[in-house]
């Protein structure tokens, strides 16, 4: 007895075929948001639920109909989440992987898959500049590689009883996830401190180390330094030398979360601006955001391979068979994860098809267009740049000056212009906020926009001209 119908094979070298010639490949014409409605909905949640057999055919015919709903993040001209477009060698190569379902928990389960993620993991680690002794594994994406390095930053530098007093450091700018990771490893909001950025969107070291002295001498125990190599808002890089030598005054750990920013370490050409990463005790990063991935593709470096050890090995008479004989080994000692998926394979398959050179090209184009995009809008009245390009990533918004300045009302302008290049279909370009000023915010990650970025900025102006128009018209009226 079998799992499968007798067709499962023709029908997925079909799908395989059409996947590769044609798909998912989406134009600058394609829609760039569906969602759906009350009816569609209600269907949906239909379709969730299982019943009889049914043909293969219209599973499938199903399943496209599921996926049509979503934010087109490959498209063009969506600028907004940073998963990016996606490299058909990454599937590929990801399918390939999960076809063979081998297990990357043990080196005797999964010697080859496991083989080629400690290598890999060692070359990463080498463009970062870490030292010959880091090691690492791959996981799910930043937040569990935050989570993990937390781990072992905590354990190694609080005894058990000092936990209940321990401090940890992060700017005001950090990723949301980091706080969430800190309230996770049992670190209380009274013991996270949020520490200022100065006039670059960078933590401020002189804060730092006063907010540290003041804790030490109040008893506390400070412990942790969080970093950013490449801030969620601006793609700042917060300063790394100063921030290990402050770690080393106090004995603390430096984590970098490099989730965006580390993919940089991959392009010969840009690489210098990321230069200190190496000097971290930690690292967390993305290969699904800058470096073209599907999602579930990230990884955690430590500066001493050892360094996980006194969190998360274990042992049980079940698993002796399957054990490495040099103890600790397996991947499963040096993380979370015991069931551990080769995710990391589709990297490799990429890598290794692509070349570097192809992937400094890919990564360069990002600088490029951010900074031609910069360019664009300082050249047209009444657009403020709010923070320069930065690793791939504007933020700015619309200032008219034929008004006095409002800042609530230019929050409301940017506000509208954002949804309302989303409902033309122009462009997605979410708002965020910055030094209380709602902004609008580009990242230019995507291989394939090109002559696109013109048609975005001409329609960035033109709605924000229609909606200052519509307001100036309205308060005429209001007056009458």
């Amino acid at each position: 007895m079998g799992f499968e119908s007798n067709n499962i094979a023709h029908v997925s070298d079909d799908l395989v075929s059409a996947l590769l010639h044609s798909g998912p490949e989406i134009t600058s014409d394609d829609t760039l948001v569906r969602r759906p409605d009350q009816d569609e909905v209600r269907q949906l949640r239909t379709m969730a639920v299982p019943g009889v057999a049914r043909q293969i055919g219209e599973v499938l015919q199903d399943t496209n109909k599921i996926l049509s709903y979503r934010l087109a993040t490959a498209h063009p001209k969506f600028f907004s989440c940073i998963p990016s477009p996606v490299s058909r060698l990454s599937w590929l190569g990801d399918c390939v992987a999960t076809a063979h379902n081998p297990f990357g928990g043990s080196w005797e389960a999964g010697p080859g898959v496991c083989t080629i993620e400690s290598s890999l993991i060692g070359w990463i680690a080498e463009q970062f500049g870490l030292p010959s002794s880091a090691g690492g594994q791959f996981v799910s994406g930043a937040s569990m590689a935050n989570l993990t390095a937390v781990i072992v930053a905590r354990d190694q530098k609080l005894k058990i009883e000092q936990r209940v007093n321990g401090v940890a450091y992060i700017s005001e700018e950090a990723h949301f996830c980091i706080g969430k990771v800190l309230r996770i490893v049992g670190i209380s909001d009274i013991q996270i401190r949020v520490i200022k950025t100065d006039d670059k969107f960078q933590l401020d070291t002189v804060k730092l180390q006063h907010q540290i002295n003041e804790d030490i001498t109040q008893g506390r125990q400070p412990f942790l330094i969080v970093a950013s190599c490449g801030t969620t808002n601006t793609r700042s890089i917060d300063p790394l030398r100063e921030l290990r030598q402050i770690a080393d005054t106090y004995d603390m750990w430096l984590h970098v979360d490099a989730a965006y920013g580390g993919s940089v370490a991959f392009s010969k050409t840009h690489r210098s601006k990321i230069q200190d990463i190496g000097l971290a005790q930690s690292i967390a990063w993305d290969a699904h955001k800058w470096l073209f991935q599907t999602h579930g593709c990230g990884a955690v470096f430590f500066r001493e391979q050892a360094h996980p050890l006194e969190s998360f090995s274990g042992s049980g008479g079940y698993v002796q068979d399957v054990e490495c004989a040099q103890k600790p080994s397996d991947p499963w000692n040096y993380g979370i994860e015991l069931t551990r998926p080769a995710r990391h394979m589709r990297l490799w398959f990429t890598l290794q098809v692509l070349g570097l050179e192809k992937i400094d090209q890919m990564i360069s184009w990002g600088f490029d267009l951010s900074h031609h995009l910069e360019s664009k809008l300082r050249r047209i009245p009444d657009w403020e740049i709010i923070s320069p390009s930065s690793l791939a990533i504007l933020t700015f918004r619309y200032a008219p000056a034929a008004m006095q300045p409002d800042n609530n009302q230019y929050n409301n302008y940017n506000t509208l212009i954002s949804k309302k290049i989303a409902s033309e279909n122009k462009a997605v370009i979410f708002t965020t906020r910055l030094q209380n000023q709602v902004c609008l915010r580009m990242c230019t990650i995507n291989p394939k926009t090109t002559e696109d970025i013109e048609e975005v900025v001409q329609a960035l102006d033109r709605i924000a001209r229609e909606i200052l128009g519509e307001s100036q018209a309205a308060r005429f009226r209001s007056r009458l």
